[in-house]
């Protein structure tokens, strides 16, 4: 016995029309077993459903099969929740809203609001440049505007040392991502970046390299602007992972340190061409991170 994942979904009372399901279907918001459901896509006792409303994902698995909408008691007996605990209540506070009345973006600000996010990594590299500089300009313990960070993780710059982008290598880069006509664009201590289009629509895959910034910031970043961001482990070593369409970021911490690879095709992706999968964006990720930490000293 079978049942419509749009049906089921509305029964269990996840969306509040069965309209809404059935475009929450068609939207590519409802996933069954990992892949992308169609309404009349059937679903038995045992798969995992996945249903993404309002920035916040839904994970259960199905119990019972139902087709017709029930009381709220009656729908929990049908279903075990698997989702995440949604995220602290200052992050959700701190994320920008749009002014009501505004209506929904237009396509040119979903173009901006795309942009925005691929470039993201490469600011944020900045902003860590620019504290490396200011903080080596305070070295004297006496000098007052001299950091006092007691409650730091561990020594900043004490984890291990990364080399040149990481330890990776341009054909090493284009091998394990698959993007033809990658250059290294960017090349200093701390950020390594490559480029298909030189104005960064293209294909980019980049290398950060943060001492003493804490990683916990730089993970509450992510869950606000990706759709999926997880605790993740490499070798021993715990960070997270983040991505959404075309994209995939993860960041490993080493004490008061951290560094991050993030794969993207580009903005392109997002504005018509099919990008490859994010599994195998993450894919790529999780190898160059796996190369970075084997190579460091």
């Amino acid at each position: 016995m079978t049942t419509r994942v749009d049906s089921w979904i509305w029964a269990i009372r996840l969306t509040k029309t069965r309209s809404a399901a059935g475009a929450a279907c068609r939207g590519g918001h409802v996933r069954v077993n990992g892949v992308t459901a169609k309404p009349a896509q059937p679903v038995t006792i045992g798969d995992e459903v996945r249903v993404r409303l309002h920035g916040h994902e839904r994970i259960v698995e199905v119990t019972k099969l139902i087709g017709k909408r029930v009381s709220a008691s009656a729908a929990a007996e049908c279903f075990i929740d698997r989702s995440p605990p949604p995220p602290p209540r200052e992050i959700v506070a701190s994320q920008p809203r749009r002014d009501r009345g505004a209506g929904r973006p237009t396509k040119r600000e979903r173009r901006e609001l795309d942009r925005l996010r691929m470039r993201d990594g490469f600011l944020l590299a900045l902003v860590a440049i620019v504290a490396a500089v200011l903080t080596a300009c305070s070295d004297d313990p006496a000098d007052p505007a001299s950091p006092d960070t007691p409650g730091a993780p561990a020594q900043a710059g004490a984890g291990p040392f990364f080399g040149e982008c990481g330890g990776v290598t341009t054909e090493e880069v284009t091998r394990i991502t698959k993007f033809a006509g990658l250059t290294n664009t960017v090349n200093n201590p701390s950020v390594c970046e490559w480029d298909t289009s030189g104005d960064r629509t293209g294909a980019v895959t980049s290398f950060n390299w943060y001492r003493g910034s804490p990683i916990g910031r730089e993970r509450a970043t992510e869950q606000l602007s990706r759709e999926s961001t997880k605790d993740f482990e490499i070798n021993g070593h715990q960070g997270f992972i983040a991505s959404d369409i075309g994209i995939c970021e993860i960041g490993i911490a080493f004490g008061a340190d951290f560094f991050e690879w993030s794969v993207s095709a580009g903005t392109q992706a997002l504005l018509g061409e099919e990008p490859p999968p994010t599994e195998q964006i993450c894919d790529a990720a999780t190898e160059l991170s796996r190369l970075s930490i084997e190579r460091s000293s």
